[in-house]
């Protein structure tokens, strides 16, 4: 008379099954994050040869030599670079274009081989001059800006050499090289 009670549950298998299914989206989901990681870094990388090439061309619709510089900010921690101009037998900062803002654990190396002696183009140091009316004098010899690199107006890019961007926080690096006069700078992922 008492009619047997069916148990009420899951059964290993099916358990099985829905581990197997919570397993896959789980892998499917670290490797989605990771391949967001190495894009976030490709994009930099791209984003520093555009705003590179964007100084090329400045150079050759100005018919002036642009550099290069690394400095970091006062307000900030972060490296950026910076473009400065040929003027007036100095190399001088532009606020055009903007500055290229590394991320926080990005670093360039530059790999050129450039003394002090060896400048880009010849500089001359601004010399203290008596402030007329006012007394005082500038005593304080200003620092002139070095550039790693310049891209002349006719193309060229001095001095051969290349430059590396890494990141702290993963082993990828990119190159960026530029070689024989005329050469177009160009940009090679380096595998870790």
């Amino acid at each position: 008379m008492v009619a047997g009670k069916r148990q009420r549950g899951f059964t290993l298998i099916e358990l099985s099954v829905v581990v197997m299914i919570v397993a896959t989206m789980a892998a499917m989901s670290v490797l989605a994050i990771n391949q967001a990681f190495d894009r976030r870094y490709s994009s930099e990388a791209d984003r520093l040869l555009v705003w590179l090439e964007q100084l090329a061309e400045y150079s050759a619709l100005q018919g002036a030599a642009y550099g290069v510089i690394t400095e970091t900010p006062e307000a900030s921690d972060l490296a950026q670079l910076r473009a400065v101009i040929y003027y007036r037998k100095r190399w001088v900062a532009v606020t055009a274009p903007q500055p290229f803002e590394l991320s926080d654990d990005a670093r360039v190396e530059w790999q050129i081989e450039l003394d002090e002696e060896d400048q880009l183009l010849p500089q001359q140091e601004q010399q203290s001059r008596d402030l007329v009316g006012l007394g005082t004098m500038d005593t304080e010899p200003e620092k002139l800006l070095l550039p790693y690199m310049a891209f002349l107006p006719d193309g060229y890019i001095e001095p051969q050499g290349d430059m590396r961007l890494s990141f702290s926080s993963t082993d990828l690096e990119f190159n960026y090289y530029w070689g024989e006069a005329g050469a177009r700078l160009s940009m090679e992922r380096l595998q870790p």
